[in-house]
């Protein structure tokens, strides 16, 4: 991929990173990288439906960039700890009750 232009430089999540590899080993042989990442993503993916309904969530609330809401579906945080520290990339303070709303949405019980 040396010298070659980006087409898409916005960011993905694993499930959509799962279906752009999938189409790309179909057309051609995947590079290592890429082959890696297709492992990556395979064992990691959230099942789409899910992911695209957690992500629509998220959005509605209004509270998260999309870049955040793409970290939090990739890692889908467990508990409040890692939940904050992936907030703490946001220019915004969260109280309790947002914190818990959003760990409600990506964990529901």
């Amino acid at each position: 991929m040396i010298g070659k232009a980006a087409k898409n430089n916005g960011n993905a999540s694993l499930s959509e990173v799962l279906d752009i590899l999938e189409s790309r080993k179909k057309e051609k042989e995947l590079t290592y990288e890429q082959q890696i990442a297709l492992e990556h993503a395979t064992k990691f993916a959230a099942q789409k439906s899910h992911e695209q309904k957690i992500k629509k969530t998220l959005e509605e609330l209004g509270l998260l960039s999309n870049h955040t809401i793409l970290t939090l579906l990739n890692t889908m945080p467990k508990n409040v700890m890692l939940l904050k520290q992936i907030l703490a990339n946001e220019k915004k303070t969260f109280n309790e009750e947002e914190i818990k709303k959003i760990l409600s949405i990506i964990n529901p019980k």
